[in-house]
């Protein structure tokens, strides 16, 4: 629950947010949140002091009769310099509406890791189903995941994520990626499904989880990314991550990844746990 004083901390340092529309979400609890509305004819402004971390919570409104996942985009300007595109993928929540009754999307956010000093900041509606999403801003840290590597694998491919190079190991069908580790832990799975020239359109696949024999089927599904590139692989375009959590009991585990479900010849995998 957000104190009194944290609420207080956090207004002094996100001053002058224009327009400041609030719109009332109501969750099942029958609680209240206020969120800020982003339309696309109104970007939202606000300037931060950091350095710090600022997390921002969005929303949009859920397009009736609608099934499935949506997408949608915002754009992060920040000090008039620096821009950056947001794609963000929801579905449908269950337990949450605004308060006329209308559905909306499961919340989803993104950090902004402000630099010392004064920062100015805005943000502006890309595209989303409907004209409305929904912002509401916390001072929160990530959490810090740390890359571990694979025991056992054949390939090694390298994407290009917001100017960095990261490594990733490619599981072919047929094949098998393994992991040896220790618990008590929990592990991050980032996988991106890849796509070649025969591959279009959203696309579902299953990754298979081998834990010391206990086997687990994650189903998943994804599109091709839009900003996400592969390093030397250019017959290659890699899908939008999507992400699995494993709870590893204390012990030693040997977990065998493989890939199923698809028409698609590899995924590629990159495993993560939570620095301590």
């Amino acid at each position: 629950m957000i104190t009194l004083l944290t609420m207080v901390c956090l207004f002094l340092q996100l001053q002058e947010i224009e327009p400041y529309k609030k719109w009332e979400v109501e969750i099942v609890t029958k609680k209240t949140e206020e969120y800020i509305l982003l339309t696309k004819d109104q970007p939202v402004t606000f300037e931060v002091e950091g350095p710090t971390y600022l997390r921002v919570y969005t929303r949009m409104l859920w397009p009736q009769e609608t099934e499935g996942s949506q997408i949608y985009k915002v754009i992060l300007q920040e000090n008039e310099i620096d821009e950056r595109i947001i794609t963000l993928e929801s579905d449908r929540s269950k337990v949450t509406k605004d308060h006329k009754g209308r559905p909306l999307s499961k919340w989803r956010s993104f950090y902004i890791d402000v630099p010392e000093g004064m920062n100015n900041y805005k943000v502006l509606h890309w595209s989303s189903p409907k004209d409305t999403i929904l912002l509401k801003f916390s001072y929160e840290s990530p959490k810090r995941w740390v890359d571990i590597p694979a025991t056992d694998y054949k390939t090694v491919i390298e994407t290009i994520e917001e100017e960095k190079i990261l490594k990733y190991y490619m599981l072919e069908k047929g094949e098998h990626v393994t992991l040896r580790m220790s618990g008590p832990t929990k592990l991050r799975v980032i996988a991106r499904l890849n796509y070649d020239e025969k591959l279009m359109g959203d696309q579902n696949y299953t990754l298979i989880v081998d834990d010391n024999e206990n086997v687990e089927k994650h189903s998943l599904k994804c599109y091709k990314s839009q900003i996400i590139t592969y390093k030397d692989r250019k017959e290659l375009v890699p899908s939008n991550a999507r992400n699995i959590y494993i709870n590893l009991k204390e012990g030693w585990h040997t977990l065998k990844f493989s890939l199923s479900g698809t028409i698609a010849q590899s995924v590629s995998l990159r495993f993560l746990t939570e620095e301590e």
